[in-house]
């Protein structure tokens, strides 16, 4: 039985090197902490590095347990525009700037897996409470608030379990929006020098490292055991899901390449 959990799909971060002169944005969900932990390893005192993703016990806390350094103002600015706009037009256009891409399809499988791992029933007073703080950290996210709340009073008094696939692709998606304001500047188009394709991960990788001058190591394998089945995302859906993800994420399709493969 898997009952749903409404913690965010992983956390956006960014790092900000001007000792190598590189901005990385990190997305939700396309094995960005890998890279995270490897880049990091690389900053200086100046350089902005936001926390990494916080200690979880299904994962290696030594492995990825980063404070943070001289984050203030980026924490919750991590995407394109906000990150140009603030580190300013000069640098943005200086730096050789990145981040990771992933097959939506195979991103979606992962976001299911995610929301849906096995987590402990926190007590009440957590769980709802932390959905009614929402309302006033985020005043303007009125849907998402109200969706919050009902489904962890949900998880209390109903155990909202067994929730499968197609209920996810077709009912959850909403609260999990693409990752396009990583990519994409307020025109729409790509705003990035170079796209480290997930499926690429360990080769773009080098590719990048070459770039900025930077040794290359083997990627660290973080953050892998949310998702139990490995079997090809292609087994997961009918042609309505499969449509339905291929609305969600059109602009990533058509600027990406990205399509559904064969099974």
């Amino acid at each position: 039985m898997r009952s749903f959990d409404l913690t965010p799909v992983g956390r956006p971060a960014m790092i900000i090197s001007h000792r190598h002169s590189f901005i990385f944005l990190k997305p939700r969900k396309v094995a960005g902490t890998s890279v995270e932990v490897a880049l990091a390893q690389h900053c200086g005192d100046d350089d902005i590095v936001t926390p990494i993703t916080a200690f979880d016990p299904l994962w290696d806390e030594e492995e990825y347990d980063h404070p943070g350094t001289k984050q203030r103002g980026y924490l919750r600015h991590s995407t394109l525009p906000a990150v140009r706009k603030r580190l300013g037009q000069p640098l943005w256009d200086t730096y050789f700037k990145f981040a990771i891409v992933r097959n939506p399809w195979d991103l979606v499988v992962s976001q299911y897996y995610w929301a849906t791992r096995d987590v402990d029933w926190q007590p009440f007073r957590t769980t709802v409470g932390g959905s009614l703080r929402r309302f006033w950290k985020y005043p303007l996210r009125v849907r998402r608030n109200v969706f919050a709340l009902g489904a962890n009073v949900a998880r209390i008094f109903w155990k909202l379990e067994d929730v499968t696939f197609d209920f996810f692709v077709a009912y959850m998606l909403n609260y999990y929006p693409p990752n396009g304001r990583f990519y994409f500047d307020r025109s729409g188009s790509v705003g990035l020098d170079f796209l480290i394709r997930y499926e690429n991960l360990q080769s773009d990788y080098a590719s990048v490292c070459e770039r900025i001058g930077l040794p290359h190591s083997e990627l660290p394998s973080l953050k892998t055991k949310s998702r139990p089945e490995r079997n090809h995302y292609t087994t997961y859906y009918d042609d309505r899901t499969r449509e339905l993800v291929a609305k969600k994420y059109r602009q990533h399709i058509e600027h990406f390449g990205y399509h559904f493969e064969e099974p």
